[in-house]
């Protein structure tokens, strides 16, 4: 699956292929990075809940308006093969407006208000989301001032054949063909509803054969980790009554993603036993121990992490770590205790039709980092992405936004050491244009990544300062 986003906020053009591990994007500050992964999340977050929340009643009762649509198209010539593409690509479009795109309204409005607040000032275009799967393409645009799927190709041709008996649905490469008694409307109803919910299935498949959970740790992790601990206590008492709430629990006023980070840290039950000697468990001691030099803690009653330095018996509240601690501690807290969850293993799809994830094929977690170098000494800086690389070679996903040359040389040293796969990594560096931010494939190779956005200011640097010396020695 790839997600292609145009005209959105700064950015005029960025993709996103959701089939590799690995993401580094790079580029200048205030170029649009944040605003790329947080729409990827919403989009993401609002997939993965409609297919947790899919019911197969409202499902059917969605059909019968499209059923009148339908027969207006169809012909009872026995033999006759007609085409219903565009009805069925109609009925996806019902289903994802109703599902998918209603949770996506909610949760752009909750993080970023109104359309107007995200329009490309430079080109001067409205939004716009291209969701390319297998089975469809779905191009998602602006109508009346929110979002609205403005069209969808099914990229399978949809024929109907009728015939004096049924046969079972045909599946080829580039066709799906029903065959249905002429004189039988209930069943092509019938069949036209399956065929609809088997494709629908199909999309929500192809995001969650690849993704089980998705995990949003922003820039200044622990200011906002400090500032938001005051609803601690009050997310306490609201999880208490969680089985009585119809919705999800989210913080007014603060986006989408920064809440959900919040309240995955504050929903941390310590006393639920989690898998040990885990991968992810083993990695986030490795981290602790090379770079931490210490154990984090989460406690239960005060709903606050808590750091215990090693050899020192001493127990601190995270507001009172240095910077390093705090930023990096709610990384191990997301490690040791949210992916490693037996109950967040796996985002059921049992509700949907039947049909099954591809043999083989074990869903991954998906985390987006911002700025993970924030206050780390570059050699510190460069344990850390030995750890990424490390969970990427496990069952995680990672999108990282960074501005540090020592994550990015270590990661080309990673794939020289043949420990990160180049097929697994997608690299790409926002520029300027006159029509906002372009996202450029860095091109990569099995010596590293083009590097197209440190090199410039490592040569004028390293070009000053011999500009200064000569000028000293001129002096002299």
């Amino acid at each position: 699956m790839k997600i292609e986003i145009h005209n959105f906020g700064p950015i005029h053009r960025f993709d996103c292929d959701l089939d590799k591990d690995l993401h580094l994007i790079v580029g200048e500050n205030n170029i649009g990075k944040s605003y790329a992964i947080t729409l990827v999340y919403l989009l993401l977050k609002s997939l993965i809940e409609s297919g947790e929340d899919f019911d197969w009643d409202q499902f059917r009762k969605r059909q019968e308006v499209m059923r009148k649509d339908l027969f207006g198209k169809v012909s009872l010539t026995t033999g006759e093969e007609v085409d219903i593409s565009v009805s069925l690509g109609n009925s996806l479009t019902d289903i994802l407006e109703d599902v998918f795109l209603n949770k996506f309204r909610n949760y752009f409005g909750g993080t970023y208000n109104s359309i107007d607040s995200v329009i490309n000032k430079s080109s001067g275009e409205e939004p716009q989301v291209r969701l390319l799967l297998d089975e469809i393409e779905v191009h998602i645009g602006v109508a009346e001032g929110v979002f609205a799927v403005k069209n969808l190709v099914v990229r399978k041709a949809i024929k109907v054949i009728f015939q004096e008996k049924d046969k079972p649905f045909r599946l080829e490469t580039d066709k799906i063909t029903i065959y249905c008694d002429k004189e039988d409307y209930k069943n092509l109803e019938t069949r036209f509803s399956v065929l609809s919910a088997f494709l629908y299935h199909e999309v929500l498949k192809e995001v969650l054969s690849k993704i089980r959970s998705i995990h949003y740790l922003p820039a200044s992790r622990s200011g906002l980790y400090q500032a938001l601990s005051a609803f601690g206590q009050i997310v306490a008492e609201l999880s208490k009554s969680r089985a009585f709430l119809k919705s999800r629990i989210e913080l007014p006023g603060i986006s989408i993603p920064l809440s959900d980070y919040f309240l995955e840290l504050s929903e941390i039950d310590p006393n639920r036993k989690n898998p040990e000697n885990t991968p992810i468990a083993t990695i986030a001691e490795e981290i602790e121990e090379n770079i931490l030099h210490g154990k984090v803690e989460f406690d239960g009653r005060t709903k606050k992490l808590f750091y215990t330095p090693d050899g020192m018996a001493l127990r601190l509240d995270i507001d009172a770590t240095s910077s390093m601690v705090s930023e990096l501690s709610p990384i191990v807290a997301f490690l040791r205790h949210i992916l490693t969850q037996s109950a967040k293993r796996q985002r059921s799809i049992s509700s949907l039709p039947p049909t099954t994830l591809p043999e083989g094929i074990s869903p991954k977690a998906l985390i987006f980092i911002e700025e993970p170098e924030a206050h780390l000494h570059p050699e510190n800086q460069v344990k850390l992405m030995s750890a990424f690389a490390d969970l990427v070679n496990t069952d995680v996903k990672i999108i990282i936004t960074s501005h540090s040359n020592y994550l990015f040389n270590k990661l080309n040293n990673l794939i020289l050491e043949k420990k990160v796969a180049i097929e697994s990594i997608q690299a790409s560096i926002l520029k300027p244009s006159a029509m906002g931010s372009e996202a450029i494939a860095l091109e990569t190779d099995k010596l590293g990544i083009l590097n197209e956005n440190f090199i410039g200011v490592a040569e004028e640097l390293h070009e000053e300062k011999v500009d200064l010396i000569h000028k000293m020695n001129a002096d002299a």
